[in-house]
């Protein structure tokens, strides 16, 4: 697996700038893997190319910096953590002061409140002043804003607004930064008005997002106005996504305070296609602009309850809500969507509100960017029972759209649930798919039972259905599941294929016993694989099996057998680069051999 691993290395990188980039990695390599998302293959390299800091204190640096960057892209919190812990005691104190504020920021992240505060009074203490004494520019600022988020995350805004107003006396010209947790703090104690005052005059677009929330909370602006605003605003494609996103969150609270719920459901529905697994919200921003399937859920079951009073449908009547919600279904979708959403809770039978489920997901997959919305409402974590209750139809279609993210874990969510393939798909080819997304989800256990059921109603397979099934156990031996992997070689039906593929697949279970170190068994197989069409044979199949044969008797310490092997290669190799490979490895068990005799010499002296 190493080899592998390197190899692909070696390939990337000589395509970038050359040979020399292989014998010497740096931190631009790195940054460059984590720009194009290669992020575990930007860890790996980290890993074995980093120096010791005792070897060379400032390039470990540099890489280290790298390292916190990309543990903050994979949002791995623990780890950055962790790493940051544990510097050496030779660390400059500079790095270390801005070791422990990302510590400080990422147990915020994690909403480890506690921790955060403790961390960051370290950093008041310890290290605001330099080798002389010297209060460090600019650092007590930011540092007394982080001990403020700290407070807000951990809901503690009486605090944060006592070292809010602390802070205002120490600093008589606060950034637009400031000013704007500062609004944070106002709106989160109950003060919209005074953030409203305090946001006015600001410009930046993430002030006139916390301008109108304040507006809106404060109350004395109409919610149609805030709305018929926040929505023009939205609507606006020079703005950041995020800004949008904000726009639609606060134009779906003013729709809802005004009673309009179409307008809320829509406005909430843009606000969450606006966000993707790429974009990173602080723990701060989401206590003002919270948004997530959950909410759209309540807010389409709100709508439904308005409807229902309006009809005069009675709750419990299950028979006339849904009635009702099916002849709305084609002029009307929202409003039976609405419906359905109130069956789906509060029906008193399964059956009713599973089948309710089924027909808001169906509704809701007829949207144009309907796919992306069931995602948002049914995939996340907190909605993972609900995902059964999506049409196959539609889970198949959220399938190829997860694969089409290069989102393995959703897809493998959705493929567990799927148990037929679509109509005109081959059968075999769609089951081993199935399992082929489990185990790159690492879904192991699941993806190796779907192999197994999948054999067991296989009585013979085509050669392409055998190359992709084969391509699938390689799979399993990539992620160290050698035994399954060895069970399921064994099982594939070969009658009728060719004699080298039976070659190849003794070769592949000879590749798993080693990784396995069963060093015996996997000589024993390569030994099959090479003899099996003829056991003279010595083509170039059979020389590189029984290259690896030898190769597994040495670790398995049978230098005899390993010895003849190589010498019946060494006798029949012509290739000059091949026999001094040979011819290495024959010295080398010659040496393991003295090695052992001069022990058993020595061990004799001893006792004479």
């Amino acid at each position: 697996m190493k080899f592998r691993f390197y190899i692909k290395v070696f390939l990337f990188f000589s395509c970038l700038s050359g040979w020399q980039v292989l014998f010497g990695a740096d931190p631009g390599e790195v940054e460059l893997l984590m720009q194009s998302g290669a992020s575990t293959l930007a860890l790996q390299i980290l890993d074995t190319e980093q120096s010791k800091p005792e070897t060379s204190p400032e390039q470990w640096l540099q890489w280290e910096s790298r390292r916190i960057s990309l543990y903050r892209q994979k949002k791995d919190w623990h780890s950055l953590i962790n790493r940051l812990k544990g510097l050496p005691k030779e660390t400059p104190v500079d790095y270390r002061r801005w070791a422990i504020e990302q510590v400080a920021r990422a147990q915020i992240e994690k909403k480890n409140t506690a921790s955060a505060l403790e961390t960051l009074r370290d950093l008041v203490w310890n290290y605001s002043r330099d080798n002389e004494g010297k209060l460090i520019e600019g650092v007590l600022p930011v540092w007394r804003q982080l001990i403020i988020q700290a407070y807000l995350v951990g809901g503690n805004s009486h605090d944060a607004e006592t070292a809010m107003l602390r802070y205002e006396q120490d600093n008589s010209s606060p950034t637009d930064e400031w000013k704007r947790l500062r609004a944070t703090v106002l709106i989160l104690t109950g003060k919209p008005y005074d953030a409203q005052v305090l946001m006015a005059r600001q410009t930046h677009m993430h002030s006139r997002t916390i301008y109108y929330l304040a507006q809106l909370k404060a109350g004395k602006v109409k919610p149609g106005v805030i709305l018929s605003r926040t929505r023009t605003l939205a609507r606006k494609k020079k703005f950041s996504s995020t800004t949008r996103r904000q726009f639609w969150v606060i134009a779906s609270r003013a729709a809802r305070e005004k009673g309009d719920y179409v307008s809320a459901i829509r406005a909430l529905q843009n606000a969450l296609l606006l966000i993707n697994d790429k974009q990173s919200f602080s723990q701060v921003e989401k206590l003002l602009f919270p948004v997530s399937g959950d909410d759209l859920w309540r807010l389409y079951e709100g709508y439904g309850r308005m409807l229902g009073n309006q009809l005069q449908l009675l709750i419990g009547n299950d028979e006339a809500w849904f009635t009702t919600a099916s002849n709305l279904m084609d002029k009307k979708p929202m409003q039976a969507m609405a419906l359905f959403a109130v069956l789906s809770r509060d029906s008193q039978r399964q059956q009713t509100r599973k089948l309710a489920y089924e027909l808001f997901a169906t509704l809701l997959g007829k949207h144009k960017q309907g796919l992306s919305l069931l995602q948002k409402l049914y995939l996340v974590k907190a909605q993972h029972e609900k995902v059964k209750y999506i049409p196959e139809e539609i889970r198949r279609r959220l399938v190829d759209k997860a694969l089409s993210n290069a989102d393995i874990a959703m897809a493998s969510l959705l493929i567990k649930t799927v148990t037929e393939p679509p109509k005109g798909t081959d059968r075999l080819f769609w089951m081993m798919r199935r399992a082929r997304i489990m185990i790159l989800a690492g879904e192991l256990d699941n993806g190796v039972q779907a192999l197994k059921d999948l054999l067991k109603e296989s009585p013979a397979l085509d050669p392409k259905q055998m190359d992709r099934m084969i391509q699938v156990l390689f799979d399993l031996q990539t992620v160290g599941r050698h035994h399954d992997a060895i069970e399921l070689f064994g099982s594939l039906p070969l009658e009728g294929h060719r004699g080298q593929l039976k070659r190849e697949i003794l070769y592949w279970i000879a590749d798993s016993y080693k990784s396995e170190k069963k060093y015996m068994q996997a000589a024993r197989f390569y030994l099959r694989s090479a003899g099996l069409l003829d056991n003279r044979a010595m083509d170039p199949w059979a020389q590189t099996a029984r290259y690896h044969a030898a190769e597994a008797l040495m670790s398995a310490g049978d230098y005899e057998d390993a010895s003849r092997l190589y010498n019946k290669l060494l006798a029949i190799t012509k290739e000059s680069s091949r026999r001094v490979v040979i011819r290495n490895k024959i010295q080398q068990i010659w040496l393991q051999s003295n090695k052992g005799n001069h022990a058993a010499s020595g061990s004799q002296h001893e006792t004479e």
